[in-house]
């Protein structure tokens, strides 16, 4: 009896061994082909200048070294982090070879914080090589602003009909996100709701700031360029929050971030106002199709094309969010609301030949941390970046990779890009 089982047992392994490899071996055997990085633009100043914002707050504002907008130097080495990060990895999955000037190519819109992110991370992907960064000559990038660029046109009162009825009226809407408002106004002049409106009169102790609660809210049709004109506590409440992840990042002293009330914590809660005001303005269908669709299918040519084997697409928070908006992407990660776009941040598109032969994307989000951003911290296999593998609707497979067939993408963003 003891040799039957034996027997048994050898002739169960031997069937084991004629039987196909499982995915996750054949995995090991998968050959990455071709990488395109669409990210956000590093640090930049805030838009406003620091009497503008002094407005809002309890405490003097800190002021950045470069002009409202511009990239800063913290945001350069910040960038750059990024780029080396991107080298290394990619080089260990056989892309990037040392001395190949033509591995990578940098395009960027024409902002100086674009331009200058694109320069920091062209100089870390191809070390040695010319920090070469791609603009268009002309006044707006199709990629990039294709309404202003005439790539695309978008009907204004089709894109206000899409917001409203996504967030109904400017009042509702405000009241729906009361709490966040609120939160961010205790934050900003350090008094209960109750007590701000008794400090900001003349006399009171925060005599002359203004009250996020005191905005009108009105949705209606813009003028020119700004077709929308969306206004309430929340949008401004959006504007001050990217302002402040701008300066803790950019590594402010606390102590002159509203009088050292400003940490991680506090922004990942601040943030939700800011990504609930961009939801509404470029996630919305119709917009994210008239804003995205020629993005869209230029990343499709670059991961079905025989170009440089890493393309880096260097733009804006909106140019992540039309995009998702287009193709219903959605990301979280740690420290940071949902499908929020940190500086630097970037959706990655990888091209991959499977062991089986198919040619697959696979999506993932990227991002420093706040607090690797302010204390620039190298970036390592050991101690990456944040990362989420990102779910393709219509297209990735159950799979941990989720794959999606590149064939299929090639269909969903055709699809996306009619309105299908």
């Amino acid at each position: 009896m003891r040799g039957k089982a034996l027997l048994r047992g050898l002739a169960a392994a031997m069937l084991l061994l004629a039987l196909p490899a499982r995915p996750e071996a054949a995995g090991t055997l998968d050959q990455l082909e071709r990488v395109v990085i669409l990210t956000r633009h590093g640090i930049r100043a805030a838009m406003s200048t620091p009497e503008e914002l002094g407005r809002w707050t309890a405490e003097a504002w800190p002021a950045f070294a470069v002009p409202p907008g511009h990239l800063t130097a913290h945001g350069f080495q910040a960038a750059g982090l990024f780029g080396a990060y991107y080298r290394e990895h990619y080089r260990a999955l056989g892309l990037l070879p040392a001395g190949d000037c033509a591995a990578a190519r940098v395009h960027a819109n024409l902002p100086q914080r674009t331009v200058e992110t694109g320069r920091a991370l062209a100089e870390q992907l191809l070390p040695g090589c010319p920090a070469r960064v791609d603009t268009v000559e002309t006044k707006a990038d199709p990629l990039f602003d294709p309404v202003p660029a005439g790539a695309a046109r978008l009907d204004p009162d089709l894109s206000l009909a899409a917001v409203r009825g996504r967030i109904g009226d400017a009042a509702a809407w405000t009241a729906a996100h009361a709490d966040t408002v609120e939160a961010l106004q205790r934050l900003l002049l350090n008094c209960a709701p109750a007590d701000c409106r008794a400090q900001v009169q003349p006399g009171g102790r925060l005599a002359g700031r203004r009250l996020l609660t005191d905005m009108p809210s009105v949705l209606g049709r813009g003028q020119g360029e700004d077709w929308l004109k969306l206004q309430s506590p929340l949008a401004t409440a959006s504007g001050l929050t990217e302002s402040l992840i701008m300066a803790y990042a950019d590594g402010a002293p606390l102590a002159s971030l509203l009088g050292g009330r400003v940490n991680a914590d506090a922004l990942n809660r601040a943030g939700a106002a800011h990504a609930a005001d961009l939801d509404a303005r470029l996630r919305t269908p119709y917009i994210a199709r008239v804003g995205a669709g020629p993005l869209a299918q230029h990343l499709v040519d670059l991961l079905a094309g025989d170009g440089p084997a890493v393309s880096v697409l260097v733009g804006h928070d909106g140019t992540l969010l039309l995009l998702a908006g287009l193709l219903r992407l959605d990301w979280v990660l740690p420290g940071y609301q949902p499908d929020q776009v940190p500086p630097g941040s970037a959706l990655v598109l990888e091209r991959w030949r499977r062991a089986d032969g198919q040619t697959v994307i696979r999506a993932r989000f990227t991002a420093q941390s706040l607090d690797q951003l302010r204390a620039l911290t190298p970036l390592t296999e050991a101690q990456p970046p944040l990362s989420a593998p990102v779910f393709i609707p219509g297209c990735s497979q159950a799979a941990p990779a989720m794959d999606c067939p590149l064939e299929r993408f090639r269909q969903v963003v055709a699809d996306a890009t009619r309105g299908e």
